[in-house]
């Protein structure tokens, strides 16, 4: 028995009274002192300090042990090992046994061999395996590094919580939450508020989802947006790969091409960054920004192809396409838009209008010079409308018609090649009608001024016939295949209700309503008694 305030030199070994299976063990020590407390058995231990509670060792400068509560205060030089796997050092420690808590304070570290935990104060809890700061902490794994200003982390998962100011950092780039979860094993970090992701091109911010920092692989969850070197994609749900720079987007896509100034909309969306190929499907809309102007085109699909090595730019729509900008509206099945010379192509039997011209062929392509169409090439049934200032229709029809536009979108010549017809009205300089001409030539070409036919030139041998105003009539007035489709040209308006989903309405019945209906019977009333008018059934208000 050591008596209060009597001290051993040397080393003390096992000298604990009636150890239980989680009481402290002194293992070995320069010098121990008994201390003198009431109904305690407090000792102080000094001088190279070891102390054993199962598979944990716990070395220090100096120990104050309390076998009584079995609690230990260690100081200077602190260090427990768990299990060989499991170290932690630090400056001072209060130990719990019989909780198997440890609070351990100063330069803290920590080492699992997974990674290294460096932080001011920190508790820890044997039994859990579990690890705790608030005071702000440092953890360095083999290829990233993490701060936040409080953290829990399980050494046995292998998965830290953290919140506040987290950041994770390696060669690649960032990442920035206000609370994360992440595993040292797997790489991957989860988190569900607002989190911004910088890797050396792209920046990526979510709400919630998941982010490899080894493979840079991001599966968001949440309202999403990935920006990359020259476009940005935000959706709903987002899937990014950074190496590959491949994405998967789902509800309320939108693509925005920076240099093009093209908005891309729609439900769901696939980019191929490597190949420059952009397909979005689903209530699909297209917004070109022009200069004064903006080109709208939705279609059941749409593909932008943006090839770096060959500077080639285009667009794709397929199925129940439409178009329209201020001076050009149109429907087809499909068109493709080269971007980088600002032609448009149109196939499967597509109609424009433009100015008060109505255009329609087996296929139509269009060229653009400053955003304004300015020549149209058709080729197959190709006929061409031109509505004057009297309401008359001049009419061109042949197998190819070359149209030619002002630089206010107005007709100013039409070439036509091939099995040519045509019908155009005569009105002199007081703006009267003087007769309709109507012709049958193979060639031909015709100048318009103020969408009035200005002259004609016939390159074949025309069949002509010159009308009196007196003598036209209905038959006459129109080529066979006419039809003038103006209640077809889409408008900004209609296309945006085409792509906007129509509102849910929902019907509410309160629970007294459906309890009586589900309790009354059905009464069938007989088919002699006429119904009365107290008979009828109100409506139910909703």
């Amino acid at each position: 028995m050591l008596f209060a305030g009597s001290k051993v030199c040397g080393q003390a070994a096992g000298r604990t009274i009636n150890p239980g299976p989680n009481q402290v063990e002194i293992i070995k020590a320069d010098s121990l002192v008994g201390l003198n407390q009431a109904f305690m058995e407090v000792r102080k231990l000094m001088g190279n300090v070891s102390l054993r509670q199962g598979t944990t060792l716990l070395y220090c400068d100096l120990a104050i042990l309390n076998s009584t509560t079995n609690n230990l205060e260690a100081y200077g030089k602190v260090r427990i090992l768990q299990a060989d796997t499991v170290t932690i050092t630090g400056d001072t420690a209060f130990y719990f046994g019989n909780d198997r808590k440890a609070l351990i304070n100063g330069r803290v570290k920590l080492d699992d061999k997974t990674i290294v935990l460096t932080t001011k104060k920190l508790d820890y809890d044997l039994n859990s395996r579990m690890a705790v700061y608030n005071t702000g902490g440092r953890i360095i794994d083999k290829k990233s590094t993490l701060t936040s200003m409080e953290g829990h982390y399980n050494t046995v998962t292998k998965i830290f919580l953290f919140k506040k100011d987290v950041r994770v950092a390696d060669k690649d780039g960032t990442l920035k939450a206000d609370s994360l979860r992440y595993s040292t094993a797997s790489k991957e970090a989860f988190f569900i508020s607002p989190t911004e992701i910088v890797n050396k091109k792209d920046t990526m911010y979510a709400n919630a989802g998941m982010y490899n920092t080894v493979t840079k692989l991001s599966n968001f969850t949440g309202r999403s947006t990935a920006k990359m070197e020259d476009y940005i994609l935000t959706a709903d749900t987002l899937f990014y790969d950074t190496p590959t720079k491949i994405g998967i987007s789902k509800g309320n896509v939108i693509f925005v091409s920076r240099k093009d100034k093209v908005i891309l909309t729609g439900n769901q969306g696939r980019y191929y960054g490597q190949t420059g190929i952009t397909r979005v499907y689903g209530n699909a809309l297209m917004k070109n920004i022009l200069e004064n102007d903006t080109l709208f085109l939705t279609g059941d699909t749409l593909v932008s192809l943006d090839n770096k090595e060959t500077k080639v730019r285009k667009m794709y729509a397929y199925k129940k396409v439409l178009i329209y900008k201020s001076d050009l509206a149109g429907k087809c099945d499909s068109l493709s838009y080269n971007v980088s010379d600002s032609t448009i192509y149109f196939y499967q039997k597509p109609i424009l209008w433009s100015a008060g011209n109505q255009s329609e062929a087996d296929s139509i392509n269009i060229l653009l010079v400053n955003n304004k169409i300015n020549l149209m090439n058709m080729k197959g049934k190709s006929f061409v409308i031109s509505l004057d200032t009297l309401k008359n229709f001049n009419q061109v029809k042949g197998r190819k018609i070359v149209a030619n536009f002002t630089k206010e979108s107005k007709l100013e010549k039409v070439t036509v090649d091939g099995n040519g017809e045509s019908i155009y009205f005569a009105v002199d300089e007081k703006n009267k009608l003087t007769g309709m001409n109507r012709v049958e030539c193979s060639k031909m070409n015709i100048a318009f001024k103020k969408n009035k036919v200005n002259r004609i030139a016939f390159i074949a041998k025309p069949d002509a016939k010159f009308v009196p105003p007196k003598e036209i009539n209905e038959d006459l007035k129109q080529l066979d295949g006419f039809k003038w489709r103006l209640n077809e040209k889409p408008t900004k308006e209609t296309i945006i209700a085409r792509v906007t989903p129509p509102p849910i309405v929902k019907k509410v019945l309160t629970d007294s309503v459906l309890v009586k209906k589900e309790r009354e019977p059905v009464k069938k009333q007989s088919p002699s008694v006429p119904k009365s008018k107290s008979a009828k059934k109100k409506p139910l208000k909703l």
